[in-house]
């Protein structure tokens, strides 16, 4: 498993529970043996995530995730495998062995290396720099706050970041997005001349850039990283590590802009992110609604500033929840957080937070613009244009209170048809004997005691088989391992996918009955066995002939024969 030994991730999986790692993002609730809880991964008002404790794995029974506490943990916080399994024994005071060199991994530690050292040489540039120094003061940025955002400056120079990286090899430089190369094969560095904002991921680790143009005739006036293998635009929030370390409210403001997160923060607003020079993203929503209660988007007030807003709640609406809330700001058209904050104060700045748009009266007062509701075509109009974004929004009371409100400004009763998104529920009735052996062992991977050792698979040839085999022989390695550790160890197979779903399905079959279930499968496949072995020894007997050891094997699988 990646460099890292399966037996140690045997022992971490059996050191943590699956209910310690999930239940600090997400609330739990006893229910029967398991727990339930509204899924962190979709919007949803009835909960249909479950986590067993008992096979250390979870799963969502509307959208269809499902893992143990390592898949758990790199879906939620979006870490990859090694980075996972690094965190988790450390909260497990585990050591994570190696095995060889893992080169994706050392690809990767290079590249955070290679970014870490450019942020100190941009820290280091704005300790030197007199006019930087100046600039940040002027724009009424403290010392203190400075360093808690590791603002930093990019010297005009075309290549002092690429001699003082002199070690690294170029191409590592290239992937993190610090050196260009012109059409006629320069190569130099990307941010020259720039007051350097450092973009950090949810562990705290820098991973990119964005510069701020400070010299005359300097353009574009802002410059971002590019997309690079540990920096993706539409899944970062700028101040996001800064803003959970700093703020415990369960509130979060975007806005728009670098200097905007550090001047709310300044101002004592430290629950302030900022979207990295794209539009807001359901992955953003979807980010921020796992962490906190109420979102606020605080835009300007001009055009620009209104649709932006609007392209917010659209990609929203799909995943609203009845527990959260998202509300819109706009400022007055000439002020923009940064220049807001600092004109007017905190209490005004908080004055205009109290007085947001919910999103509702957001979506109704859009729907209605230019809308005539005293006349039957315009309510006609406006129910029309209603239903398409009602239909995005998940089943639920916000949803259904929406459409009561719709139906009050409209005079009309209204009941838009919504797809049902009741979960279709598995059966194993009709699964192959091979399906359902594979699911029992996942399930209880004691239970292979029950089959005969010599039970010979490879004489079944039925689909599923190899895969069964291996499953049957982990098993009989390790009789007492839990159904997570199970699958961990089966992450990199082919069929990880299906046996990962195989381990969400409810066998509803107490340990006597799935023994009984046991013993009719081993029945069927050695009544297989027996029949294909037959069917072979005829068909070299009619073809070349049998040994008389073959002759004495036939006449006793034919008077032995199963019926």
């Amino acid at each position: 498993m990646a460099n890292i030994p399966s037996e140690f991730i045997d022992q971490l999986l059996d050191r943590i529970d699956i209910i310690d790692v999930i239940s600090p993002h997400v609330t739990l609730k006893k229910a029967g043996k398991d727990y339930q809880a509204l899924c962190p991964f979709h919007t949803e008002n009835t909960p249909s995530f479950t986590v067993s404790q008992n096979k250390q794995f979870y799963h969502c029974f509307g959208c269809g995730k499902h893992g143990s506490a390592i898949g758990f943990m790199m879906e939620f916080e979006g870490m990859d495998f090694v980075d996972c399994i690094e965190t988790l024994a450390q909260s497990a005071g585990m050591s994570v062995p190696h095995q060889g060199n893992y080169q994706n991994n050392n690809q990767s530690k290079n590249l955070y290396e290679v970014v870490e050292n450019a942020n100190r040489y941009f820290v280091n540039g704005l300790e030197k720099s007199e006019f930087a120094q100046n600039y940040i003061k002027d724009r009424g940025i403290s010392p203190d706050v400075s360093q808690i955002f590791q603002i930093g400056f990019a010297p005009d120079s075309w290549n002092g970041l690429l001699n003082r990286a002199q070690n690294n090899n170029q191409g590592e430089l290239m992937k993190a997005g610090l050196i260009v190369q012109n059409d006629n094969g320069k190569i130099y560095d990307k941010f020259r001349g720039r007051i350097m904002f450092p973009i950090q991921d949810k562990r705290g680790r820098v991973i990119a850039f964005g510069g701020r143009a400070v010299l005359a005739d300097q353009k574009p006036k802002y410059l971002n990283s590019p997309e690079t293998p540990l920096f993706h635009k539409g899944k970062e929030l700028y101040g996001l590590n800064i803003a959970r370390k700093h703020s415990k409210v369960k509130s979060i403001i975007v806005v728009e802009g670098y200097m905007d997160v550090i001047a709310l923060h300044q101002a004592g607003f430290k629950n302030s992110v900022a979207t990295l020079g794209t539009a807001t993203s359901q992955h953003h929503i979807v980010t921020l609604l796992r962490s906190y209660e109420e979102i606020t988007f605080c835009f300007d007030g001009d055009k620009a500033g209104r649709e932006a807003a609007w392209k917010a709640l659209i990609i929203s609406l799909p995943v609203y929840r009845d527990d959260k809330n998202i509300k819109f700001l706009f400022l007055p058209n000439e002020h923009d957080p940064d220049t807001y904050v600092k004109e007017f104060g905190h209490d005004a700045f908080q004055k205009q937070l109290d007085h947001s748009l919910s999103l509702s009266n957001f979506l109704l007062n859009k729907l209605k613009l230019n809308i005539d509701l005293n006349s039957i075509d315009g309510r006609a109009k406006f129910i029309d244009k209603s239903e398409a974004f009602v239909t995005e929004l998940p089943k639920g009371q916000f949803r259904k209170l929406l459409i009561e409100e719709i139906s009050h400004i409209s005079k009309t009763r209204i009941d838009f048809n919504i797809k049902n998104q009741t979960p279709k529920i598995q059966s194993i009735d009709q699964w192959t004997p091979v399906r359902k052996t594979i699911a029992i062992l996942l399930n209880k991977p004691g239970l292979v005691i029950n089959l005969p050792e010599n039970l010979r698979f490879k004489q079944l040839k039925l689909n599923g088989v190899n895969i069964l085999a291996e499953i049957v022989d982990f098993c009989r390695l390790n009789p007492h391992i839990s159904t997570a550790a199970l699958l961990e160890n089966f992450r990199q197979h082919n069929a990880y996918s299906h046996l990962s779903s195989l381990v969400t399905v409810s066998l509803n079959l107490n340990d006597e009955q799935l023994l009984l279930e046991l013993n009719d499968i081993k029945n069927y496949f050695e009544k297989v066995i027996q029949k294909n072995m037959i069917g072979d020894l005829r068909n070299k007997q009619a073809q070349n002939g049998l040994t008389a050891a073959e002759k004495t094997q036939l006449v006793e699988l034919l008077s032995n024969q199963i019926r």
